[in-house]
């Protein structure tokens, strides 16, 4: 009775009833039969698999680090295969002989939506949709070669063929009975069976079919038949040699992530679009000061892509805003390094780019001609760097409401010019001098600034200017000194001197009073 309950309670809560499978010692699996479950390669043991296995679906093994999983025989997924078929594809299918005439029919795995072309002893029936294609000719022949392209916007495969000659037996081709160029097999969803999680050593000498496999660790394909388990993922490091990897299930047969490491010597992939392996960033981004900086990106990717203006803000990820680090790479095509195509032909991004931060000194631009194959780097921007060094005025008295000869003196010892502004104030009002058009010092120059201080105040008053640094330059240092001063100075009106023009003014008068009389005398004794 306790039993039951406790069993009860298990499947009530969802725990497992059996553990996985421990490889704790050096183990050969030599015979055949069904492997299901988990598996667990403990470090310091070695799993050999040289017999012939059927993998159950969902089957997890698990090679811990510090052990080793040896296949050298054959571990195959329990699933019928359907044959994927690649932009164009040839399918050879053996007749043997069936009998003059009949009837060949194509099961595809998933209706054909959109238009297909198929091609038989030169009668090609276009844009052909639907789940069956028949065709009736002679059976009298050793094989037939179908000829069909494919359409770029459906993915298409074969579930089975069947031969249908007049007066005989009609006989089933399953997938894995038909090849040809561009054809591989693949798990019918496309989704792997089962899975190899590599923390270990991996290697492979037989064949695996369904298998998702990712190699933390090292995995080494020698002589090795791998079918439907694209791609494989690595993070380790990987050696393909000698070796047949068909049927990716993706685009690629291996993808390489970050600095994985891959060597690929006299080894076939899966071909036509699908590309022996590609190298992607599991992110690439670009480290700045502030969100003002803006990224430009060129020839990016696998596409070789360019760029909109891309800033810190410019992410999907609202938690990611304000971080100063700008993503510049939305998808894997454009986070995608080098690859090695179906042909064999490895190829490598020639990406470049552009960092920008415009301001009201100027713009400052980073060219970066080979742009970094990494998950993220930073960027230093050559910027100015001023220092105020004085404020010298000319005098140390002036009147009011005149003009102070003050000469700034301003350094630039940074890496690129700046056009900037010095507001003043004085005893903490805004003072004028005279001013208002901005000034540049390039890199590496000392400019004298000439300035012209007025007062409407007496007394004794000190200017003290400023180097006025724009809010784009948030998070840079670009002002080691950034104000200076005057001594004092004193201001004061002029001398008021009318009463001195009076004694002047008086005697002007008398004698102008004088001169009248006089001149009127001699005209009344005229």
């Amino acid at each position: 009775m306790r039993r039951a309950l406790f069993l009860t309670l298990i499947i009530l809560i969802g725990l497992p009833i059996a553990n996985a499978t421990q490889i704790s010692a050096d183990t050969e699996d030599s015979t055949s039969g069904t492997l299901s479950g988990e598996y667990i390669v403990e470090s310091g043991a070695t799993w050999t698999v040289s017999g012939d296995y059927d993998i159950e679906e969902g089957t997890n093994v698990t090679v811990e680090d510090g052990a080793t999983m040896v296949i050298s025989g054959s571990m195959i997924a329990v699933a019928e295969p359907m044959l994927n078929l690649a932009g164009t594809a040839n399918v050879l299918v053996n007749v043997d002989y069936l009998g003059e005439q009949g009837v060949l029919r194509i099961e595809f795995a998933e209706e054909i939506l959109y238009g297909i072309d198929i091609e038989i002893n030169n009668e090609t029936t276009e844009d052909w949709t639907g789940t069956q294609f028949d065709w009736n000719g002679s059976l009298d022949v050793e094989s037939i070669t179908v000829n069909i392209t494919t359409n770029p916007f459906q993915i298409s495969s074969i579930e089975s063929v069947t031969l249908s000659p007049q007066m005989n037996s009609p006989v089933l081709l399953t997938a894995d009975q038909l090849s040809g160029n561009g054809t591989s097999l693949v798990i019918p969803d496309r989704s792997n069976a089962w899975s190899i999680d590599v923390q270990g050593t991996l290697i492979v000498s037989g064949s695996v079919f369904g298998a998702g496999i990712t190699c933390h660790g090292v995995c080494s394909l020698d002589g090795a038949n791998m079918s439907s388990t694209g791609p494989i993922e690595v993070f380790g490091e990987i050696s393909v040699v000698d070796s047949t990897l068909n049927g990716g299930i993706s685009d690629e047969d291996i993808i390489i992530w970050d600095d994985a490491e891959i060597t690929w010597t006299n080894s076939t992939g899966t071909g036509d679009m699908t590309d022996n392996w590609v190298n992607i960033l599991t992110t690439r981004t670009v480290g700045v000061q502030n969100g003002y900086v803006v990224f430009y990106g060129y020839d990016m990717g696998y596409d070789s892509v360019s760029t909109s203006p891309l800033g810190d803000n410019s992410t999907f990820e609202a938690s990611n805003m304000g971080d100063n680090v700008i993503e510049i790479a939305i998808d894997e095509r454009d986070r995608m390094v080098r690859w090695q195509d179906g042909a064999g032909v490895i190829h490598e991004e020639s990406a470049s780019a552009l960092v920008v931060l415009s301001t009201p000194w100027g713009d400052y631009e980073q060219q970066i001609n080979d742009l970094p194959k990494v998950n993220h780097f930073d960027v230093t921007l050559d910027l100015p760097m001023l220092t105020f060094d004085s404020l010298v005025e000319s005098d140390d008295e002036s009147s009011v409401n005149t003009r102070l000869g003050v000469m700034a003196t301003v350094t630039n010892s940074g890496d690129a010019p700046a056009t900037f502004l010095i507001p003043c104030t004085s005893n903490g009002t805004d003072a004028n001098v005279g001013l208002s058009l901005p000034f540049t010092a390039e890199a590496g120059e000392t400019v004298e600034i000439p300035l012209n201080w007025d007062s409407a105040k007496e007394g004794e008053l000190t200017l003290e200017c400023s180097i006025f640094v724009p809010y784009h330059f948030e998070g840079y240092q670009v002002v080691d000194v950034g104000t200076a001063s005057t001594n004092p100075v004193t201001w004061s009106e002029d001398e008021d001197n009318s009463s001195n023009l009076a004694l002047p003014i008086t005697i002007g008068a008398v004698l102008a009073i004088g001169i009248f009389a006089f001149i009127a005398r001699r005209n009344i004794v005229a």
